[in-house]
């Protein structure tokens, strides 16, 4: 079980749970965050601000999404939907997050990037809540945010190796089963709503356990309406060097990146 640390006291309360401590651990993940914030207001968010060496996908639960970045990409997106930004070298973006009843709930995932592109270009994919494909089975369905389930393929196209999951199992017992993809050696699940069973293990609401290899997996529902995501991934054998808003495989690389973020600013502030 990994613990969260709460933060967040600038943009509204955040359960973050992947550290410098347990990036390895992680791998490729360099951050798993799980953004909440009931308010008066009908609009939250985070302003431009810069990355380099990492992707971001960002899964909205409850509210709009409005985007905007460094390479002039703008989208607007409703509840439920998913955009995935690769930074490369370096991109500024901007999220709102509108909201008419103050609910707001959204997820940020980074992965770091393999090494030959972590220099690349930076690159924009939103998908509406509407084209993401549901697969229904005996009282659970599974949405795909990135990957292949089933056969099926999300259509969110990310440069690593990886799957991206938001389950739902409508009734007390239901079970999901699902055969992990071997060469997808990091794996975690985050209870979202009720509580789930692994191998005995429960795990309930807003806690996140690792996955060991297993030739199967077999999530039990301990609650009616229990949700869950499920992300796993292909580590890479690199180094993971995080720098704030940043991650590379090396300084020099994150020296570049620091200052690529500083000429956008200044190109996009004049």
């Amino acid at each position: 079980m990994i613990k969260s640390n709460y933060t967040g006291l600038r943009h509204g309360p955040i359960n973050s749970f992947i550290r410098q401590d347990n990036m390895q651990q992680l791998n490729p993940f360099v951050m798993w965050d799980h953004f909440q914030l009931n308010s008066t207001q009908t609009e939250a968010g985070f302003d431009f601000h810069g990355h380099s060496g990492i992707a971001a996908i960002t899964y909205v639960i409850h509210a709009d999404l409005t985007h905007q970045d460094s390479q002039g990409n703008v989208a607007k997106l409703p509840t439920g939907s998913v955009q995935l930004l690769v930074a490369g070298a370096g991109a500024l973006h901007k999220e709102t997050l509108t909201s008419q009843d103050g609910h707001f709930e959204a997820f940020q995932l980074w992965t770091a990037l393999p090494k030959n592109i972590e220099m690349g270009e930076a690159r924009y994919q939103g998908v509406s809540s509407e084209d993401l494909p549901i697969i229904k089975e005996l009282n659970t369905s599974t949405k795909i945010l990135v990957g292949e389930y089933a056969g099926i393929k999300s259509p969110i196209s990310h440069i690593i190796d990886m799957n991206y999951y938001h389950i739902t199992l409508s009734a007390k017992g239901a079970s999901w089963h699902y055969a992990p993809t071997p060469e997808q050696d990091s794996r975690f699940i985050y209870v979202l709503k009720g509580g789930i069973s692994i191998s005995g293990e429960r795990v309930t609401t807003q806690q996140l356990i690792t996955i060991d290899n297993a030739a199967m997996l077999e999530i039990i529902a301990e609650t009616d309406n229990s949700e869950f995501i499920f992300v796993s991934a292909a580590s890479l054998a690199q180094p993971i060097l995080p720098t704030g808003p940043s991650v590379h495989t090396s300084y020099e690389n994150a020296k570049i990146g620091q200052q690529n973020i500083a000429q956008l600013f200044k190109t996009m502030m004049k």
